[in-house]
C-alpha cells in the first residue's frame, strides 16, 4: 500500500511522513527531500552512483556499537545521525578525556579515491579556518577498515530542528545570521567557499554560540579541487542561482544560501518553493522571491531589504562580502540602519499580457535603443579609483575679530573633506598623530607646508574668514606639497553667523571635487546634513578640546568637551573625544559611559564618525573581534583613514592574528612612510612573526623619526636573535626617556639568563619608583609585581611570591595580572584563590579572559596530577585564543601523561613562535618565559628515545648554564651527560 498523497515514505521503516519532513518521525532516518545534499558530476557517472546522498540510509546499516573503541582511543557513546556519505557519532577521546564527534565514511564508499579526497579536503580546508563559529576538525583516521574524521563535539541543536518547531524573532535571527557571516568571513579570507550551507549544517549552542559545520563540499577559490565543468553541488533548497546552473560558485554563492536561511528563520518557510527540486532551482534563476514582509508583516522593512539584497539573482547585486552583510545587520541592531540598498524586484508578465505588448515593445525598442545604450553607459560608468590622499589643514586666518571662529572652522572642514573615502585629513589637533610635538602658536600656511613636506603629506589647505556687514566670506586654497601647484581656490558666502558652519561644508564639497572626488556636490551635502553640531559655540569648544587633548592636557580637554555637550547635548563626537580624554586619565568607567552616550547619537554623525565611534567602543571594552570588524570596515570604506590603522593592529594583535596585523602595518607605512609609530608597529609585528632582522631595521627607522620606543622593540628583536648583550644595550638606551619600561626589560633579561636575585631586586625597586611621584603609575607597578611573583616562584620563595601577587592585584585587575597571579596561586598551593580568579575571568564577556581562565584551570588539573583534564582545558583555551603560553602549557600537560610526540610537537611550535614570547601581553618584556621550552623539549625527546635529545638540554644550558639559582639547569646538566 502506497503512502498518502504528498507524504514521504521512509525507505528504512516505510512509515508515512508529512510532506517536507527531513527525518522519519518513527525511526529518525534521513529522508530524501530537497534538503538532501546533491553531488552530481556529469563527466563522472561513477561518482554520482557511488555518492547519491539523496538516497536515504536505513538506520543501523552503518552502525558502530555503543561502547566500542576505534583506533584504540575513540569510545563510541551515541549515534547522532546518518546520511548518504556515512554516520556521525558522539564519542570520547580516551587519550585526552574529551568529548568529540566522529564522522564515519560508509564502507562501500571508502574505496573510492574521489570520496576519500572529499573527506581529506574537509580536513585540510577546515583546519585552515580557525574561528569560534567554525567547527574544529582534529584528524582523519583509519582503523580496521573504517575511515573517519574526528571533530569538535558541539552540545546543542541544529538550526533545522529548531526551524521545524518555530520561526525566529528578528533579533534572534540577526544574532544567528551574524555569527554565520563571521564564520564565512574567516573562511572566505582563507579562500574557502562552503557551497553547502543549510540549517542542518548550523549548530546552535545553549550559550548562544553558532557553529558552521560540514566543509565536505567546500573548495578553495584558487583551485578547481573536485569541482568540474557542469557540476551541480550543494542542497537544492539552499543553492544559489549560479550553483543551480552548474556555474562556478564564489563567496557570494554562500551569501545567497545564508539569505535563504535568514528568510526561513524570519518567515518559517523556504523561498523559491517549487513542486519539484528542479522547479525550485529554476525559480531562483528567474528573479527575486516574494518579500518576507508579505509573508510575515511584522518583519521590519530594513531586515526585509537586507534579506532581499542577499538573495539578488545576479551575484553582482548581492552583498559582495560576508562582512558587508553582517555590517548591515549590526547597523540594524544598533538602530543606525533604516534601509538596505536593494535591486528593484523584477516583476514577470503573464503570458497573455506579454503577447499583447510584443509589437509595441519591438517598435519602441528600435526607437529607444540608441538613447538607452548611451544612458546605460553613462549611468553605469565605474567611478575612477582615486589613490589615498593625505591633507594637512592650516589654521584659518580669522579677520572677523570674533574669537569664536579661531580654531573652530578647521575641524568642520576636516569632517567635510573626510566624507571622501580616499582623503585622510589632519589639522593642528591631529598633528600629534604624525608623531610630532603639539603645535604651539600660529599654524599658518608656511608652517603647514613645512610639516607636510617633512611627513610626506600630499596637500596643504589654507583658508580665511572675513566679515562684510552681516555676511561672512570664506576662502580656501589647496596646494600640492611637492610642486607647490595650486589645485583649487574655493569661495563661499554665509548670510549670517549661524550659517558659517554650513558654508564650510559647501567649500569642503567643492574642494573634494577638485581633489578628485566624483561624488556629486548634492550627495556630499546630503551626507553632511548629519553634521555633529550646528551650534557654533559648541563646535568652538569641541575644537578647543581637540587642541588641548593633542597637547596632552587631558583635564583641560575634558573641560572644553563638557562645555560642548552642555551647549549641544546631541553632540555625539564630543562624547567620543571625551571618552578618549577620560581613558588617557585612567578614568576607564567614565570613558565607557561617554562612549556609550556617543553611540546613542550616531544618527547625528557622518558615516566615518559612526565607524570610528563604534570601533572605539569595542576598543575600550576589549571586544577585539568586533573592534577588528569595525576598523576593517572603516578602512574598506575609507582607506585613507590613517588613525584606524594603529587601533586595528592592536585589536588584531590581541587576537594573536599576526599575519593580518602585519599586513595592516605594512599598509600604514606605505600610506604615511614618515610616521614613526607606523614603523614601530611594523617592527613589533615583525618581531611577533619571527623576522627579527626586519624588526631591527624598522625599529631603526622609527628611532630615526624620533620614536624612542624603538629601543624597546629593538631589544625584543635582539633577544630573538640570541644577542642578549645587544638587547641590554637597547634597554640602557631606553632608560633616558622611558626608565620604567627599561627597568622592566632589564629585569626580564635577568630572568632570561637565570639571574633571579638580580631580577627581583630590579623589579622591587622599579615598582616602588612607579608608585612614587605626583602621578603614580599603578599599571606599570602591577606589571613589575606579577613579574616579581613569577621570579620568586623560580627562587622557591613561595611566601614572597604570594605577597608580590597580592600587590599586583591591588594595583591592577587587568586580565594578564589575574592570569599570572592565578598561576602563582596554583604553584604555591593556594587553589581556592586560583579558582576564584579563574571564575572571574571566565565570567568576562571577551574571549581573552575566558581563554586565560582555562589556562588557570588547566594548571590546577596538572597540580592535581590529572594531565588528561589539563590537555582538554589547554586545548579549549587555545581554541578560544591561540597563545604562546597556551601552547607551552599544552606541551607540559602532554609531557605529564607521557604523550611525548604530542609534547614535542607543541614545544617545537613554541620555538618557531618564539617571537610571540618576547612580549606575551603586548609591549611588555616577557622573554624570560622562553628558555624552559628547550628543557621540556629535551624531556619529551628523551622520553621518545630520540637520538640527539641532549641537544635541547645544551641549548637550555647555553642560556642559563651559568646560573647558580636555576633548578632546571642542574637537572639539564645531569640528563645531558647521561
Amino acid at each position: 500500500m502506497g503512502s498518502p498523497t504528498g507524504s514521504v515514505e521512509c525507505p528504512a521503516c516505510h512509515h508515512s511522513n508529512a510532506p517536507g519532513a527531513s527525518r522519519c518521525a518513527s525511526c529518525h532516518a534521513l529522508l530524501a527531500s530537497s534538503d538532501a545534499t546533491m553531488t552530481h558530476v556529469d563527466v563522472n557517472p561513477g561518482w554520482s552512483r557511488a555518492t547519491r546522498a539523496e538516497v536515504p540510509v536505513a538506520r543501523g546499516e552503518l552502525s558502530l556499537e555503543v561502547g566500542s573503541v576505534i583506533a584504540g582511543r575513540y569510545e563510541i557513546l551515541k549515534l547522532l545521525g546518518e546520511g548518504g556519505m556515512g554516520a556521525v557519532y558522539k564519542a570520547r577521546d580516551n587519550e585526552v578525556d574529551r568529548l568529540i564527534a566522529v564522522k564515519v565514511i560508509r564502507p562501500e564508499l571508502a574505496s573510492h579515491s574521489s570520496v576519500l579526497q572529499r573527506f581529506k579536503q574537509e580536513l585540510i580546508l577546515a583546519r585552515s579556518v580557525t574561528h569560534r563559529n567554525v567547527i574544529r576538525i582534529y584528524d582523519l583516521g583509519v582503523a580496521e577498515g573504517c575511515r573517519f574524521i574526528t571533530m569538535e563535539f558541539v552540545e546543542g541543536r541544529d538550526l533545522s530542528s529548531v526551524l521545524e518547531e518555530r520561526k525566529l524573532g528578528p533579533e534572534e535571527a540577526v544574532k544567528v545570521t551574524r555569527q554565520i557571516c563571521a564564520a564565512l568571513e574567516v573562511a572566505h579570507a582563507e579562500g574557502v567557499v562552503h557551497r553547502d550551507l543549510k540549517p542542518q549544517n548550523v549548530m546552535l549552542e545553549s550559550s548562544g554560540r553558532v557553529v558552521v559545520m560540514d566543509f565536505g563540499l567546500a573548495r578553495s577559490m584558487e583551485t578547481t579541487g573536485l569541482t568540474q565543468a557542469g557540476a551541480i553541488m550543494g542542497t537544492p533548497a539552499y543553492m544559489s542561482p549560479e550553483q543551480a546552473k552548474g556555474m562556478p560558485a564564489d563567496e557570494r554563492s554562500d551569501i545567497f544560501s545564508v539569505g535563504i536561511m535568514m528568510y526561513q528563520m524570519l518567515t518559517g518557510v523556504v523561498p523559491f518553493k517549487g513542486d519539484t527540486a528542479l522547479a525550485s532551482l529554476l525559480l531562483r534563476t528567474q528573479g527575486p522571491p516574494k518579500p518576507p514582509m508579505e509573508i510575515q508583516p511584522s518583519i521590519p522593512k530594513a531586515l526585509n531589504d537586507i534579506v532581499l539584497k542577499a538573495l539578488a539573482t545576479d551575484p553582482a547585486n548581492r552583498y559582495q562580502k560576508a562582512a558587508d552583510f553582517s555590517k548591515d545587520l549590526h547597523d540594524w541592531e544598533e538602530g543606525t540602519l533604516h534601509q538596505a540598498i536593494v535591486t528593484p524586484p523584477i516583476r514577470m508578465m503573464s503570458e497573455s499580457t506579454a503577447g499583447k505588448w510584443i509589437a509595441i515593445a519591438v517598435a519602441a525598442m528600435v526607437v529607444l535603443a540608441t538613447a538607452i545604450y548611451g544612458g546605460y553607459r553613462l549611468l553605469n560608468r565605474t567611478p575612477p579609483v582615486v589613490a589615498p590622499m593625505t591633507v594637512l589643514i592650516a589654521d584659518f586666518n580669522n579677520h572677523t575679530g570674533d574669537e569664536v571662529f579661531t580654531g573652530t572652522l578647521e575641524s568642520t572642514l576636516k569632517l567635510a573633506l573626510e566624507g571622501a573615502s580616499f582623503i585622510g585629513a589632519y589639522d593642528r589637533s591631529r598633528v600629534r598623530e604624525l608623531g610630532l610635538d603639539p603645535i604651539s602658536g600660529s599654524f599658518d600656511e608656511p608652517a603647514a607646508e613645512a610639516i607636510a613636506a617633512s611627513q610626506g603629506l600630499n596637500v596643504v589647505v589654507s583658508g580665511s574668514i572675513d566679515r562684510r556687514g552681516t555676511e561672512y566670506q570664506l576662502s580656501l586654497r589647496a596646494v600640492r606639497t611637492v610642486t607647490g601647484k595650486v589645485l583649487a581656490n574655493v569661495d563661499a558666502t554665509a548670510p549670517n553667523k549661524d550659517q558659517v558652519l554650513f558654508a564650510v561644508t559647501k567649500v569642503g564639497a567643492a574642494l573634494r571635487k577638485a581633489l578628485g572626488d566624483s561624488t556629486s556636490e548634492s550627495e556630499q551635502r546630503l551626507s553632511m546634513e548629519t553634521l555633529s553640531s550646528a551650534n557654533l559655540e559648541a563646535v568652538h569648544e569641541y575644537a578647543s578640546g581637540l587642541d588641548t587633548l593633542s597637547a596632552g592636557k587631558f583635564a583641560d580637554a575634558q573641560t572644553h568637551l563638557s562645555r560642548a555637550v552642555e551647549l549641544d547635548p546631541n553632540f555625539g563626537m564630543a562624547y567620543t573625544i571625551m571618552a578618549s580624554a577620560a581613558r588617557n586619565q585612567g578614568h576607564f568607567q567614565d570613558a565607557e559611559q561617554y562612549i556609550r552616550n556617543a553611540i546613542k547619537l550616531t544618527g547625528r554623525m557622518t558615516e566615518r564618525e559612526r565607524y570610528r565611534t563604534r570601533a572605539y567602543l569595542y576598543f575600550l571594552t576589549g571586544d577585539y573581534q568586533n573592534c577588528t570588524e569595525e576598523y576593517s570596515s572603516l578602512l574598506d570604506r575609507y582607506p585613507a583613514d590613517t588613525g584606524a590603522y594603529t587601533n586595528l593592529g592592536v585589536c588584531l594583535a590581541h587576537q594573536h592574528n599576526i599575519p593580518k596585523s602585519l599586513d595592516v602595518a605594512r599598509r600604514a607605512v606605505a600610506l604615511l612612510p614618515k610616521r614613526a609609530i607606523y614603523h614601530s608597529n611594523l617592527a613589533m609585528d615583525l618581531v611577533y612573526s619571527g623576522d627579527f632582522a626586519g624588526a631591527v631595521k624598522e625599529a631603526g627607522e622609527a628611532m630615526k623619526l624620533g620614536y624612542v620606543n624603538g629601543y624597546l622593540i629593538e631589544a625584543f628583536a635582539r633577544l630573538g636573535q640570541e644577542q642578549p648583550d645587544a638587547a641590554a644595550e637597547a634597554y640602557h638606551n631606553l632608560e633616558k626617556t622611558l626608565p620604567s619600561d627599561a627597568a622592566t626589560g632589564l629585569a626580564d633579561l635577568a630572568v632570561y639568563e637565570g639571574r633571579y636575585q638580580d631580577a627581583a631586586n630590579m623589579l622591587e625597586k622599579g615598582a616602588e619608583q612607579d608608585l612614587s611621584g605626583r602621578r603614580p603609575d599603578k599599571d606599570a607597578a602591577a606589571t613589575k609585581y606579577w613579574m616579581l611573583a613569577h621570579v620568586q616562584l623560580l627562587r622557591k620563595q613561595n611566601p614572597a611570591a604570594m605577597a608580590a601577587a597580592k600587590l599586583a592585584l591591588d594595583n591592577n585587575q587587568g586580565f594578564q595580572t589575574r592570569l599570572v597571579a592565578g598561576q602563582v596561586y596554583v604553584a604555591i598551593g593556594e587553589e581556592a584563590k586560583a579558582r576564584d580568579l579563574a571564575n572571574g575571568l571566565a565570567n568576562e564577556l571577551q574571549v581573552e579572559p575566558q581563554a586565560y581562565a582555562k589556562l588557570i584551570d588547566g594548571e590546577l588539573a596538572m597540580k592535581q596530577g590529572d594531565g588528561k583534564a589539563a590537555v582538554k582545558l589547554f586545548t579549549e583555551a587555545n581554541n578560544l585564543l591561540d597563545t604562546w603560553m597556551g601552547r607551552f602549557d599544552l606541551g607540559r600537560a602532554y609531557l605529564q601523561i607521557e604523550q611525548y610526540p604530542d609534547a614535542d610537537s607543541e614545544f617545537d611550535r613554541c620555538i618557531k613562535r618564539r617571537g610571540e614570547a618576547t612580549s606575551l601581553f603586548l609591549d611588555l618584556s616577557t622573554y624570560g618565559y622562553f628558555p624552559p621550552v628547550y628543557y621540556y623539549q629535551g624531556r619529551a625527546r628523551e622520553g621518545m628515545k630520540t637520538a640527539g635529545y641532549a641537544d635541547s638540554y645544551k641549548k637550555y644550558l647555553a642560556i642559563r648554564g651559568k646560573s647558580s639559582e636555576d633548578a632546571l639547569a642542574a637537572d639539564a646538566r645531569k640528563r645531558e651527560s647521561q
